[in-house]
């Protein structure tokens, strides 16, 4: 989680990606690298397991990063029958149009695993089996559209028992329905036993500044620790989510109607209550924010048909992000001005090679994007590496 009393992050610098699917392919995650798991809850490695060194648990964290090389340890060997469960900490899962959760299985063998997932880590729902490899999950069937998901289960299905790497090898879990996730230490923001906000919301009004750019439904959540009655932490944590919701409504101009709340009591916890630093941790306000799924029709988001294929924009703020399906191409950029990004495009190969990469590849270069007034027609100056954009063979139409 990200504990917002200590430090802050800038999720627009999360911005969109492509990653390797370890399969000859490539991946957009829309919020880029903190789309992937976090935190190793618990591993029960198979039997028989994986020869030394390949059932490390928490190299089926973060970001994919198999080579495709069998000396490559950055990835997890669940073992015949193993069991994997990992939690999102700075962000969530929950459902989008379309498919919401990846589990990338690499290796030569394709070695399916059954896939739970939770809110707590305790209460669990079967949401289906992989077919083995780069396996995309939709939850649709499983969840309500509200329903908002921490934990993942994998179970290796026991398909491959030999050789020195038996059942399923992870390299990364990430969701695709991926949305920021903030948490807020309650002694920071309220005294012992209240629901009175503090007189220092310096951190409170970053969130908000951030939650304004998004311009997407915001969610509340209220925690408590153990002490006292269920009842009462019930009470308590519904008073300060609806005092922090208060807040950023009166003091921040943000819509109302763009915020809910919900009161979880002592439920959920995050650490052990039986200690004082633990029943710190949670005593918390979690505040959820999703991506605007109403993104107004002039405007550079969308999909555009170009020469160089299909090109679907995305769009943080003043940052950009785009992503080519046919082949793994990438843009990001800055809005200058309404209707201009200024930025870079990036390659699997091309005629000329860099110096230095970026998105980890080096065929990369300059561009220039004009809109025009409509929105309906898009023209590219681009260039290779740091060359000034000049060339003008780049040019598109919206879908």
């Amino acid at each position: 989680m990200i504990f917002i009393s200590l430090f802050s992050i800038n999720i627009f610098a999360q911005i969109g990606r492509t990653y390797d699917d370890g399969h000859g392919g490539r991946i957009f995650f829309p919020f880029g690298d903190i789309s992937f798991a976090d935190e190793v809850i618990s591993f029960k490695v198979g039997n028989p397991a994986p020869i030394a060194g390949y059932g490390i648990p928490s190299q089926a964290l973060n970001i994919p990063d198999y080579k495709d090389e069998r000396d490559d340890k950055n990835a997890t060997s669940l073992g015949y029958g193993g069991e994997l469960v990992v939690k999102f900490t700075d962000n969530i899962l929950y459902d989008i149009d379309g498919y919401d959760l990846i589990v990338m299985e690499i290796g030569a063998a394709i070695e399916p695993v059954d896939v739970y997932i939770s809110k707590n880590g305790i209460e669990w729902i079967s949401v289906g089996k992989t077919g083995g490899g780069f396996s995309k999950i939709d939850i649709s069937k499983y969840v309500k559209k509200t329903d908002v998901f921490r934990y993942v289960k994998i179970i290796d299905m026991k398909e491959r028992s030999d050789g020195n790497w038996p059942g399923a090898d992870i390299d990364a879990i990430g969701a695709i329905g991926s949305s920021i996730n903030f948490q807020l230490n309650s002694s920071v923001l309220f005294k012992t036993g209240e629901s009175t906000l503090s007189n220092d919301k310096t951190e409170l009004i970053k969130i908000a500044e951030k939650i304004k750019k998004i311009n997407g439904l915001t969610l509340i959540e209220g925690y408590t620790d153990n002490v006292g009655s269920p009842e009462s932490n019930i009470i308590l944590s519904e008073k300060r989510a609806q005092s922090i919701k208060k807040f950023l409504t009166d003091s921040c101009n943000i819509a109302a109607n763009l915020i809910e709340t919900f009161a979880f009591g002592e439920s959920n916890p995050v650490a052990d209550n039986k200690t004082e630093d633990g029943r710190k941790k949670n005593r918390r306000v979690e505040i959820i924010v999703f991506p605007n799924s109403n993104q107004a029709k002039n405007d550079v988001v969308g999909i555009w048909d170009t020469d160089w294929g299909e090109l679907h924009i995305y769009r943080y703020g003043e940052t950009i992000a785009g992503w080519y399906t046919d082949d793994g191409g990438e843009i990001v950029g800055k809005l200058t001005d309404e209707h201009t990004i200024e930025g870079k495009w990036v390659e699997n190969g091309s005629d000329r090679v860099c110096g230095e990469n970026v998105y980890d590849r080096n065929h990369w270069g300059r561009i220039i994007m004009k809109f025009n007034e409509a929105f309906t027609e898009l023209s590219v100056k681009w260039g290779y590496c740091s060359d000034e954009p000049t060339k003008v063979d780049w040019n598109g139409k919206r879908k």
